[in-house]
């Protein structure tokens, strides 16, 4: 599989297994502080859990993984993804 531009990035992953909420309460957060979202995979199970994973820009991946965890979403992982030059 090719790395194209729409793979890379800052994602968030956000398990909905301990959550009472569901993708949509998710994107809700972090639309109100205006965090722009991209869900990339939602309902997904990631091993044993549920989750969503959402694009975000690297510059507010801190304040979006404190307000989702202030909004009751304790298990929530950073990822990022760097281009590799062939």
């Amino acid at each position: 599989m090719t790395a194209n531009r729409s793979e890379m990035g800052s994602f968030v992953v956000v398990n909905l297994d301990q959550a009472k909420h569901g993708a949509m309460d998710v994107r809700t957060v972090l639309e109100s502080l205006d965090i722009p979202v991209e869900v990339v995979e939602s309902g997904r199970r990631l091993r044993w859990n549920a989750a969503v994973v959402l694009r975000i820009p690297e510059h507010r991946i801190a304040e979006a993984m404190l307000a989702l965890g202030m909004r009751g979403f304790a298990d929530v992982m950073a990822y990022q993804s760097n281009a590799t030059e062939a």
